[in-house]
């Protein structure tokens, strides 16, 4: 990840803009995190983030010195081995930024074991940090704003209430779709 993008950089490939005036010896990587994707079909009221959300890469903060701006993804490819995705310097970095240092110093964390992962949700317009307990099932999910109503930014809640807001979201999102459907067909 880091020779990729030194490369980008150093070619002006990057197209990041907080990228265009650095150097590529500046920049470094760091806190691996995965990507996990969860999509409309798979939410439910007794689902667990577990078993529905789909892992798809890894995700990496691109410093410039000591400050963050960026990030750079992987993903799988055909022959099962990670590879270069893409850059991103949108606000879910910072935010996601924001949420890791945040949940750092919450007890459970302190006390326990946990794997970050950015979570996806885009058919409800969600990002959040779940926190996956490696120690038990009591994960922890923390919205990166701007998160939809009923989920409180930066907060950490226990998965099952998070599913249970989601649940709700996903109703109301099938709703529309339904009604949509209704009022175009004559």
């Amino acid at each position: 990840m880091h020779r990729m993008l030194g490369r980008m950089v150093a070619s002006g490939a990057a197209q990041v803009p907080a990228l265009e005036a650095v150097s590529p010896t500046s920049l470094g990587v760091s806190t691996p995190h995965r990507v996990a994707i969860l999509g409309l079909d798979a939410i439910g009221g007794q689902m667990s983030l577990r078993s529905a959300a789909q892992k798809k890469g890894w995700r990496f903060f691109v410093h410039n010195g000591d400050k963050v701006v960026a990030s750079v993804n992987s993903s799988l490819d055909h022959k099962k081995k990670y590879r270069f995705a893409h850059l991103n310097d949108g606000p879910f970095v910072m935010g996601t930024e924001h949420a890791i240092r945040r949940a750092e110093q919450l007890e459970a964390v302190k006390d326990g074991h946990f794997e970050p992962a950015l979570l996806l949700v885009p058919a409800l317009h969600v990002v959040a940090l779940w926190l996956i307990n490696m120690d038990s099932e009591a994960d922890l999910v923390m919205p990166i704003p701007p998160a939809p109503e009923g989920l409180s930014r930066y907060r950490a809640v226990a998965s099952a209430d998070f599913v249970a807001v989601l649940a709700d979201l996903a109703s109301q999102k099938r709703q529309e779709h339904r009604e949509s459907r209704r009022s175009v067909v004559p």
